[in-house]
């Protein structure tokens, strides 16, 4: 979770699989009777809860670039005494698309039930604009519709409300039965902005009638109730990589502790700056890097600390201000046996400069950050498997080490979506047996460590694809089984579009087999400098390596040898394919509809000794703008991250939000002036 950005492979709309109880939960009595004991109403959304309303229905945006929308629930306006409406703003330009929609069944039950509403002949819901005129389609889905994922178009919001949508709330009434939507499997309620320009409604109270005058009565302030003390948000943490410029400027380190005091920063992961040092070899080799593409050292080798008396002044400073300081490090492919001697050093080491300190100038844990999906082999589910073990050793290595030799923490980076499942396997994504049980990576990282930081990269809390909808299940078990305290990481970064060659790749079984059998390129994030990229299309698996824009000859040249390592392990089992053309075509219509992706051109790599000229194809990786803040205002970063903390707060075992990182989150911050009332995006 360095500067690199490490989840584009895995961060299209990925839902977490999660335990609903706190969305089930009990709501006022008074709404309860109004809501199902008559039969000609039914209250489908109240926007009770951040993620599924009483139907288990879950909610989102959707956006195509350069459109936008967004969501979140608010406290104000509202129809009653107490209660949130649903906040929806959408910028849509002349391209791309975007909206809203709520759903009326449980999309992740292993068999979806649809709400059954043929005793209704309507669907109403209340709505206001933040200046009144605001248009909008009305759309509903029933279960054909959701299997093509469209909806029906019924027609602009004005059509169904006369006078069109004002500053005061009014309730839009929707007839069901002159529809050729199947009442008996009804499915969902979209909002299509489809007028270029900026728009801001309010949602509340979406319910099924029959009865046209039985009106959705608003909420009313319930019975003054004992209060309860109201927990707080914990501190924040940061993830701090530049180091070296750092530590040489002491103003740097006062800029810094004023920074995180004015931010209610109360840890930093901090990068530690080191060296690896082998026998026999210059006595100031290069320190090692975070993205490494192999172990630079056998086991024998030594890990030393740089820097070590700035260390000591800038912990004991950080610690007068009640700021923690945890050393930080990662790389993939330290996640694997022969290269665990570098993490377990770096352990060691800082094991050791704390012996030699004063307590005011000792660390208070040590953080890694190392990401095994980044590594080839993570397409193969056996060795997925290897790897997560090695993993899980590496880590409860470190542990131990950490508990035994003092009082530090000891703290690790997970991924959202480990414990999702994967149709491809049937099981969780990282699913691995690891002292006797079987479980996702991600649970056992909460049953073994002192703390986890999940990145849970999405610029907004609620709806299915939020913040709290990926964090709940993570949340809800570290609670169950009283284990680590877990912050839940959001990105401020913004990475810029990476051009990338890919060979066209092999159908997936075929991809695994070649992974089997080229161990030293499986294990690898990396290949001479350039970075690995999948792109899984649902059928094959295209692999390639990140190129510079406009590539001199020289840089040509080498992106070139890289491509041909490649095809030297994997060509072999594509020669004379005559499906290569079609696959092709598969990863062009896939690159056409993925926001991930943009552009394709047809490029072969040119024959070479033994090696035939192998089609490929060149696209643009881009970082999707729901996964960071990098774009956002500061308003959107403060109201969607306290959004966050004000659900996940009442779990015990909540430690804050950690953000990503501490450049561009200060320069997020710096401009936050001239940002407060900007649009994320124009038309």
């Amino acid at each position: 979770m360095n500067p690199r950005y490490c989840l584009l492979f895995f961060c299209g709309v990925v839902m977490a699989a999660s335990s609903r109880a706190d969305d089930i939960a009990s709501f006022p009595r008074e709404q309860a009777l109004v809501a199902d004991a008559p039969s000609t109403l039914r209250i489908a959304d109240r926007f009770d809860q951040p993620v599924q309303n009483r139907l288990d229905g879950y909610r989102s945006t959707f956006q195509r670039s350069p459109s936008f929308a967004s969501a979140i629930r608010v406290p104000d306006p509202r129809r009653g005494d107490s209660g949130y409406s649903m906040r929806v703003k959408a910028t849509k330009a002349s391209a791309g698309f975007c909206g809203y929609w709520i759903h009326f069944f449980d999309m992740h039950a292993l068999k979806p039930t649809y709400f059954d509403a043929q005793a209704y002949s309507h669907l109403s819901f209340w709505i206001r604009g933040e200046r009144g005129g605001e248009t909008f389609n009305i759309r509903l889905s029933d279960e054909h519709w959701i299997a093509k994922e469209d909806s029906a178009l019924l027609g602009p919001v004005d059509q169904f409300l006369d006078g069109g949508v004002t500053q005061g709330w009014q309730e839009v009434i929707v007839p069901l039965r002159s529809t050729n939507i199947d009442c008996s499997q009804f499915a969902g309620l979209t909002f299509e902005f489809a007028e270029v320009g900026e728009f801001t409604v309010y949602l509340e109270d979406v319910a099924f009638k029959s009865d046209l005058d039985q009106m959705v009565l608003a909420n009313v302030a319930p019975e003054p109730q004992p209060q309860r003390q109201q927990s707080t948000a914990p501190s924040r943490a940061l993830w701090l990589w530049s180091t070296k410029d750092l530590l040489g400027s002491t103003p740097r380190w006062y800029e810094l502790f004023d920074f995180c005091h004015a931010h209610e920063i109360g840890q930093i992961w901090l990068q530690l700056p080191y060296k690896v040092e082998r026998p026999g070899l210059s006595k100031n080799p290069e320190p090692s890097r975070v993205s490494t593409t192999a172990p630079e050292a056998p086991p024998s080798a030594r890990i030393t600390m740089l820097m070590q008396r700035e260390l000591r002044s800038f912990i004991a400073e950080a610690h007068s201000r009640n700021i923690r300081i945890h050393a930080l490090d990662g790389a993939p492919e330290h996640c694997l046996t022969q290269n665990h001697h570098i993490p377990l050093g770096l352990v060691d080491a800082v094991l050791q400069f704390n012996s030699q300190a004063n307590q005011q100038e000792r660390f208070d844990g040590v953080h890694f950050d190392n990401e095994p999906y980044l590594l080839l082999g993570w397409h193969s589910p056996s060795r997925r498997e290897q790897i997560l073990r090695q993993y899980l050793e590496l880590n409860a290595e470190c542990q131990r080490r950490i508990r035994e030799g003092s009082n530090m923490q000891f703290g690790v980076d997970i991924p959202f979506w480990w414990q999702v499942m994967d149709k491809n396997t049937g099981e969780a994504n990282a699913a691995v047996e690891f002292n006797g049980v079987r479980k996702a990576a991600s649970f056992h990282c909460i049953d073994m460590f002192d703390n986890v930081g999940v990145m849970n990269y999405r610029d907004r809390a609620d709806g299915a694809d939020g913040i709290i909808a990926h964090g709940r299940a993570l949340i809800e078990y570290g609670q169950r089984q009283r284990g680590a305290t877990i912050f839940m990481g959001v990105e401020t970064f913004m990475e810029a579009d990476r051009q990338v060659w890919f060979l066209v790749g092999l159908p997936r079984k075929k991809f695994q087999q070649a992974l089997s059998l080229t161990r030293l390129l499986a294990d690898q994030s990396l290949i001479d400098g350039h970075r690995v990229h999948t792109m899984d299309d649902g059928e094959n698996i295209h692999v390639g390596i990140e190129i510079p824009h406009a590539p001199s000859d020289q840089q040509r040249a080498a992106a070139e040898r890289s491509l041909r390592l490649l095809a030297k392990q994997f060509y072999w089992l594509m020669e004379s394919d005559p499906q290569v053309e079609s696959r092709r075509a598969t990863a062009k219509s896939v690159i056409a509809s993925d926001t991930q992706w943009r552009t394709f051109e047809a490029r072969d790599l040119a024959e070479e000794g033994e090696i035939p000229r192998m089609r490929g194809f060149v696209t643009e990786s881009v970082m999707p703008s729901k996964v960071t803040f990098g774009d956002n205002s500061m308003v959107d970063f403060d109201e969607q991250t306290s959004a966050a903390e004000n659900y996940f707060r009442d779990f015990e075992c909540f430690g804050g939000i950690a953000i990503h990182f501490y450049e561009t989150y200060r320069s997020l911050c710096e401009t936050a002036a001239a940002e407060t009332f900007a649009p994320k995006h124009t038309p």
